[in-house]
């Protein structure tokens, strides 16, 4: 058992030494794909110059084989790539790709991951957001490190720019030409149970706030419905939602539930940060009174599906609209 220990916290301090000469290094940030990792990468396979979102010319291995991220696993999986390590949100809130994560490192948070555990996994390329711009530097003396944009992009700009990144872009085209037919699929098994006027609404209840209401027309959770599926929305939504800066919603009071979610059908996203505004609006008659919830139409659906913003999720939110509105 000591010899076990004593092994175990050599490795330790080794990383923990090795980590520090990296990230101290007199002088400016080395180049991306300086580090032993990316060396070892360009030896065994070639390399492309990418440029990012940031505008950085960046070389990166053609078909990287250690990718970690801190926001794109499910744009990877699609891609047909398994990365070596991945931020903590992408491993525990996903549900699309819950059952393909076997043997995906947690990294750590998005937001702050843990190099020493980066460096350890050896990557030969790590995907980021341009949210994690103060810590480029340090990734990049781990391996070569690319910013994809998150802001303002939608979800299959996000997929196309991961997948030229790590080299499988056909393999992307031929991803969302299948779903466009899914979606095609889709529509054709609701025509039977949804009739062409019915309007469709979404409601989220809590999330980024305690008391917050939102309503979407559009984008993330309301994307599968009106962008997929083209069901339509109100026109009190619809006016609403072509002005700009709603990105996270549309946010309205408890007393403008029968203005803004009037639609025949409803979905629903409810999130547990505050149950007493769950209560409220619960037992509410505003919300009681709502044509949806009368007629039995609110469909309450799994957030970790629903709020992620992502081709996979789209692709499993198609499945879940058969089985809610086929019933």
């Amino acid at each position: 058992m000591v010899h076990l220990w004593n092994k175990t916290t050599a490795k330790r301090l080794c990383i923990l030494m090795l980590l520090a000469a990296l990230l101290t290094a007199c002088g400016g940030p080395a180049p991306a794909g300086t580090g032993d990792a990316a060396s070892a990468s360009s030896e065994t396979g070639s390399t492309k110059i990418y440029k990012d979102a940031l505008g950085r010319e960046i070389s990166v291995p053609a078909h990287p084989k250690r990718v970690i991220t801190t926001q794109y696993l499910p744009e990877l999986l699609a891609a047909g790539v398994k990365p070596a390590g991945a931020a903590t949100h992408l491993l525990t809130s996903f549900a699309s790709v819950k059952d393909q994560i076997a043997g995906i490192e947690d990294i750590g948070a998005a937001s702050s991951p843990n190099m020493e555990k980066i460096l350890a996994l050896q990557p030969d390329l790590i995907i980021a957001t341009e949210m994690l711009q103060g810590q480029l530097d340090q990734l990049n003396k781990i391996a070569p490190t690319v910013v994809v944009k998150w802001e303002g992009s939608d979800v299959f700009r996000h997929f196309n720019d991961v997948a030229e990144v790590v080299g499988q872009k056909e393999k992307a085209q031929e991803w969302i030409q299948t779903f466009n037919k899914k979606g095609e699929e889709t529509r054709a098994k609701l025509a039977s149970y949804v009739k062409k006027e019915e309007t469709f609404g979404v409601v989220v209840i809590g999330g980024y706030e305690k008391g917050q209401l939102r309503v979407y027309g559009g984008g993330n959770v309301a994307y599968t419905l009106f962008e997929t599926l083209h069901f339509p929305m109100t026109e009190t939504v619809k006016k609403e939602w072509s002005k700009e800066g709603h990105e996270n919603g549309m946010k309205i009071s408890l007393e403008k539930l029968p203005e803004y979610a009037s639609a025949d059908r409803l979905f629903l996203v409810r999130f547990d940060n505050d149950p007493d505004f769950l209560k409220q609006v619960d037992d509410s008659m505003l919300w009681k009174n709502l044509p949806a919830f009368k007629n039995n139409k609110v469909y309450t659906v799994n957030p970790d599906l629903w709020f992620s913003y992502d081709v996979m999720s789209l692709s499993a939110q198609l499945d879940d609209v058969v089985q809610l509105l086929s019933k």
